[in-house]
């Protein structure tokens, strides 16, 4: 478990949907699953806004203020009530060219590491799907994406209206929707989220408890015992070829292809750690005061 807390469910209806969870609940958000989503919305889990989406909110006024110096015409903060249509909900950032046509503005940060999300003029998946939501639900057919990439670069980005990646949206959406009126989980998507959401419902184990598993649970564990002696066969032949290669290379640090190109590298790597049997043998005392204990939940299968 990471920054999710788990706490005592408590229903929150009437369930909406907001601009920020659209990608979630579309399953395109690879920070928040649907089963995360569901989890924060359905009140059994929380987390805690983390530092860029302090640094994003504190940095949003002073990107609008440098896209006005840039000559567009931005309405930001925007006041009122947040728009709804049915059990969608949003407040976008702003708008963008009031007169004659009206565009939604929407303002992001990214470190420098997500800069290759946005290369040749692109923008990820996770945020032209929010545009939609909003665009949906003003009724506006662009959007004005401007993101702020490493604190040094200030890129924008215009979002043409499609509706049929809308009736897609508003279809997963409405199914996630649908999943909170039913107090019942989405499927999981394998992801980081979907494990930190799970480890979050379910932090510990009742000791000697049983859970029978019956119908697709059960379906799942037997593709699953398929799936790991598939995995097992792969790593065993990934064991052997990498073993032929590395009898081939000696002791040559870089392999190359028969036509010169360079292939793989087996280089000498240093490191240096600590001898923690060593140090509780000589010095018990002090392994003694660095002593912590956690407590985890380990898969394994019978």
């Amino acid at each position: 478990m990471t920054d999710a807390t788990v706490r005592i469910p408590a229903r929150r209806e009437p369930f909406t949907i907001g601009g920020s969870e659209a990608a979630s609940a579309c399953g395109l958000d690879p920070f928040r699953s649907r089963v995360m989503l569901w989890a924060e919305k359905s009140g059994r889990v929380e987390r805690e806004p983390n530092e860029a989406m302090r640094w994003g909110t504190l940095l949003e006024p002073l990107i609008v203020s440098e896209l006005r110096e840039r000559g567009h015409k931005i309405v930001y903060p925007l006041e009122g009530e947040p728009f709804v249509r049915d059990f969608m909900t949003g407040h976008p950032d702003g708008f963008h060219d009031v007169q004659p046509i009206a565009g939604i503005v929407e303002v992001k940060t990214v470190g420098a590491w997500g800069a290759h999300e946005w290369a040749d003029g692109q923008a990820p998946a996770r945020y032209v799907v929010q545009c939609h939501h909003y665009m949906h639900l003003t009724g506006c057919v662009h959007a004005l994406l401007a993101v702020l990439i490493g604190g040094q670069r200030l890129e924008t980005r215009i979002v043409e209206r499609d509706d049929a990646l809308i009736e897609a949206m508003i279809a997963a959406e409405r199914e996630l929707w649908g999943y909170l009126h039913t107090d019942r989980p989405p499927p999981p998507d394998g992801s980081d989220s979907a494990t930190e959401a799970i480890r979050a419902l379910h932090p510990e184990a009742t000791p000697g408890k049983r859970a029978r598993l019956t119908g697709e649970a059960w379906e799942a564990f037997k593709d699953l015992r398929l799936w790991e002696e598939a995995k097992r066969t792969a790593e065993d032949r990934c064991a052997e070829l990498r073993q032929r290669v590395q009898l081939a290379m000696g002791d040559a640090e870089v392999a190359i292809s028969p036509g010169d190109a360079e292939v793989a590298k087996w280089a000498n790597v240093s490191r240096r750690a600590i001898d923690v049997s060593r140090l509780r043998k000589e010095a018990p005392h002090v392994a003694a005061t660095y002593d912590t204990e956690t407590t985890t939940r380990r898969f394994t299968l019978a």
